[in-house]
């Protein structure tokens, strides 16, 4: 539940933004895909997030995200 209510959060701060600070893609943003893999393996309850879905899509067609999920055969 608590992280759920962190994953609220951030879909918050993400209403206006991009990426994490804005239109760079950061370190955060990074650390912060890996996470919502995690929840989205552990079905945690992240429906209706709309601003986190929509950057974790926009996270997810880097072709360096692609590269890395091929290079650890995950994707």
């Amino acid at each position: 539940a608590r992280l759920e209510q962190q994953f609220r959060y951030v879909d918050k701060a993400l209403q206006d933004k991009q990426w994490l600070m804005g239109l760079r893609f950061s370190v955060a943003d990074a650390y912060l895909y890996v996470m919502v893999r995690w929840a989205h393996a552990l079905k945690l309850e992240l429906d209706g997030l709309s601003a986190l879905e929509a950057w974790f899509q926009r996270a997810s067609q880097r072709p360096a995200v692609q590269a890395a999920l091929k290079a650890e055969g995950i994707a």
